[in-house]
């Protein structure tokens, strides 16, 4: 799909529901695989009527709700190590802790 510049930046800015997008140069960094791309590099496809965009890693099947700002100092380390417990994905149990006591990812 060949997209325009400005179409490319009001397409992030409309689907993007979770971050803001200003320019094109800004930057994500995708949970899944931990590339960190911009806008530019964000693959962009239709299926049907519904708009899908895509982290730019061959195979990695993330989308906008997997990528977070390259940095964000409000959120903490531990935070940050444990970010699928904010996604509902995991439950602590004991169980299911790994080492240190950290849960380990979850399937979904």
């Amino acid at each position: 799909m060949k997209i325009k510049l400005t179409d490319k930046l009001s397409i992030l800015q409309v689907n993007d529901h979770f971050r803001d997008w200003n320019m094109l140069d800004d930057e994500r960094v995708c949970l899944l695989c931990g590339r960190r791309f911009s806008g530019h590099e964000v693959l962009i496809s239709t299926a049907d009527e519904e708009v899908e965009m895509h982290c730019p890693t061959p195979d990695c099947k993330s989308g906008v709700h997997q990528w977070i700002y390259p940095v964000n100092p409000l959120i903490s380390e531990k935070t940050y190590q444990d970010w699928w417990l904010a996604l509902g994905a995991g439950n602590r149990s004991e169980d299911a802790d790994g080492v240190d006591g950290v849960p380990s990812p979850q399937p979904t």
